[in-house]
Parts: C-alpha cells; sequence; structure tokens
C-alpha cells in the first residue's frame, strides 16, 4: 500500500514501511502534468484575449464604417445646403433682374407719358394764347399742328 504525503511516500511492500522520497520519474510526471494544466490554461487566456481582440477589431471596424458614412452624410448635407443657397440667390437674382426691369418700363412709360403732358400743356398754352384774329383766320400754333400731324386727335 502507498501513501503520499509532500513528496515522500510510504511503500510497504518495498521498503518495509520505511518513508522514502518519490521516485524520480514520478515527480516528474507530476510536473509534466501541472505545465500540462498551465499550457491549457494559458491556452484558454490566449483563446479568450483572441476573441475578445476580435470582436474589439469588429466593432472598430464597424465605428470606422459609421464614421466614413456619417462623413459621406454630412458632406452631402453641406453639398445640398450650398446648393440651395446657391438656388435662393439665383431666385432672388432672377426676381431683382426682373423687378429692375419692371422699373426701367416703367420709368420709360413714366417719362414718355410726361413728356406727351408737357407737350399738350405747350398746345393748350399755345390755344389759350392765341389772338383773335388767328382765331378768325384760322391760324393755328405751330404746336398744335405738329400734335395733329402725329395722327393725334
Amino acid at each position: 500500500m502507498k501513501k503520499s504525503s509532500d513528496n515522500l511516500t510510504y511503500d510497504h511492500q518495498e521498503s518495509n514501511g520505511e518513508l522514502r522520497e518519490e521516485s524520480p520519474p514520478s515527480k516528474l510526471n507530476k510536473q509534466i502534468e501541472e505545465l500540462k494544466k498551465e499550457i491549457s490554461k494559458k491556452d484558454s487566456e490566449i483563446e479568450y484575449l483572441k476573441e475578445k481582440l476580435t470582436n474589439n477589431q469588429q466593432i472598430l471596424l464597424d465605428v470606422i464604417e459609421d464614421k466614413k458614412i456619417l462623413k459621406k452624410q454630412i458632406s452631402e448635407f453641406e453639398l445640398k445646403e450650398i446648393d440651395l443657397r446657391l438656388n435662393n440667390f439665383h431666385d432672388l437674382q432672377r426676381k431683382q433682374h426682373q423687378t429692375e426691369h419692371r422699373l426701367f418700363v416703367t420709368k420709360k412709360k413714366l417719362d414718355e407719358a410726361r413728356n406727351e403732358l408737357e407737350f399738350r400743356k405747350k398746345i393748350i398754352e399755345d390755344m389759350e394764347n392765341r389772338g383773335i384774329m388767328d382765331y378768325i383766320m384760322g391760324n393755328y400754333p405751330e404746336s398744335y399742328v405738329n400734335y395733329k400731324k402725329r395722327g393725334n386727335d
């Protein structure tokens, strides 16, 4: 019968009850077993760390991809905003040109109307200042003659 305690083995049959140190191959086998367990434990840790690294790398890649997508969306948004501002600018510019054209046309018509009013005022003044002799003889002022030549009745 064998009993072991602290690297000492008690072997009844072989050594007649004497305590002796474990044999070198047995001690070596225990060390090998312990080292195998330690290697297995380290391998498990390595696998765990590899999985963790892989997961972290995937998370990092996802974040990088999300960042690229966000940058692209921001660029698209900025381009749309610039395009909208440009369209607004073009609309305002077109409206300004229309307003300027209307102003020009209106001013031209007002100038023509003012000139016509001044011309007619001159005719009226000339007609009022015409003497009795001119009236009896049927002489009209030159401004009235020009007015009739233009085709105005």
